[in-house]
């Protein structure tokens, strides 16, 4: 049965996510999110003080914040300019394709958002035991993660996620296997 899908399989992450990444994760130098949508990564890690890069395949309205970094280009096809990390809540369907291209160009770490599902798969397993693969954050709630077009227009709102996601983060250099780590919330008023 074929199940509808958000076009350019755009699901927006909330700030909450990126939020419980830089509680979890030290990054240094420039980031880049290729796959900004409206901003939200970007905007967390310029709130916390990091110079971030951001671009899409589709103007979504983010400018590129404090930097007005925004340029909109196919992170698969584009000639990309090295960045130390790459931050993003890539196209779920083009997720492997995005880690292989993302290793190619980040000098220190990848971090993707995705479906806790990603860990599934015989070819996948292999293939993810041949990539320095890190760590991998558990949310021990259900993030939201609506389709941006219909969170957009008002039609949804960002509450009560249906999927489990995980921070897949590697690291240039990782050697052994992946640790598997959760994030919790921060009790109200700590965010």
């Amino acid at each position: 049965m074929k199940t509808d899908r958000a076009e350019n399989d755009w699901y927006q992450d909330q700030p909450e996510a990126a939020e419980a990444l830089l509680r979890a994760e030290r990054f240094s130098g420039l980031s880049w999110d290729p796959c900004c949508g409206v901003g939200t990564i970007p905007k967390v890690f310029e709130k916390a003080g990091h110079e971030c890069l951001a671009s899409d395949l589709v103007d979504r309205g983010y400018k590129g914040g404090l930097t007005e970094s925004f340029r909109q280009a196919d992170f698969l096809q584009e000639t990309a300019s090295p960045a130390d990390n790459i931050v993003s809540n890539p196209p779920f369907n083009l997720a492997r394709e995005f880690v292989d291209r993302a290793l190619s160009i980040a000098s220190h770490k990848v971090a993707f958002l995705l479906p806790l599902t990603f860990l599934e798969g015989a070819a996948r397993t292999r293939w993810l035991e041949t990539t320095p693969l890190a760590r991998v954050h558990v949310f021990s709630w259900r993030i939201s993660m609506p389709p941006g077009e219909l969170l957009a227009t008002g039609a949804v709102k960002p509450e009560g996620g249906k999927k489990a996601f995980a921070w897949f983060v590697w690291e240039q250099g990782w050697r052994g296997p992946a640790q598997v780590r959760f994030l919790h919330k921060p009790p109200a008023g700590d965010a």
